[in-house]
C-alpha cells in the first residue's frame, strides 16, 4: 500500500489499524451477493453502507492528518481511498460547493461479474465525505465506464445542496 504507513496505518497479528480504527477490507463479493438477492433493491443499502463508511473514514482521518484547506482534505481523501481496492480516485474539480471526482480501474471492471451496485457503494462513500467536507450534498455518478465501454473511468459529482 503507497504511503500509507505514514499516514497511520498499522499491521500486526492479523489486523490493520489506521488512525487507532480498525480497519476491514470489504470484499466486493459481499456486494455480489447483496445485488444476488435484492436487486435493485440493494441500491438504497449500498448508499447508506458506502455513506456511514466515508464519514467515518474522513472524519477519523481529518483529525489526524490535520488538512489545511478543502483542496488539501480532498487530496488526502481520494489518496488515501485509492488504496482501499476501489480504483483510483482522482479529484478533477474542487470548489467549496462541488467536488468533481474521476474514479479510474473501478474495481467493477475487473471482475467477472461487472455490475453497477459497485458504483453504488461509492457514491455512498463520496457522499460521507461530501456531507463531512461541504456539509449537505447531492452526488451523482455523472458518467459511468461500466454503462458506456467507450469511457476510461467513471465521474462522480459533489455538489453542495443550497438549502
Amino acid at each position: 500500500m503507497r504511503n500509507l504507513k505514514l499516514k497511520g496505518l498499522k499491521f500486526g497479528k492479523g489486523k490493520y489499524q489506521l488512525f487507532n480504527d480498525r480497519f476491514a477490507f470489504f470484499p466486493p463479493r459481499v456486494i455480489d451477493i447483496l445485488a444476488s438477492i435484492y436487486g435493485e433493491g440493494v441500491k438504497s443499502l449500498l448508499v447508506w453502507l458506502g455513506k456511514k463508511a466515508g464519514w467515518k473514514l474522513i472524519q477519523t482521518w481529518e483529525e489526524n492528518l490535520k488538512p489545511k484547506s478543502l483542496d488539501d482534505l480532498v487530496n488526502q481523501f481520494t489518496n488515501i481511498l485509492s488504496n482501499h481496492g476501489w480504483g483510483r480516485f482522482n479529484p478533477k474539480k474542487i470548489s467549496k460547493d462541488s467536488i468533481v471526482i474521476d474514479l479510474h480501474h473501478n474495481i467493477s471492471s475487473e471482475l467477472e461479474n461487472k455490475s453497477k451496485y459497485f458504483c453504488y457503494f461509492i457514491t455512498g462513500l463520496l457522499a460521507g465525505f461530501g456531507e463531512f467536507a461541504l456539509y449537505r450534498v447531492n452526488v451523482e455518478e455523472t458518467q459511468c465506464s461500466l454503462e458506456d465501454l467507450n469511457l476510461e473511468n467513471c465521474e462522480f459529482r459533489i455538489d453542495k445542496r443550497s438549502n
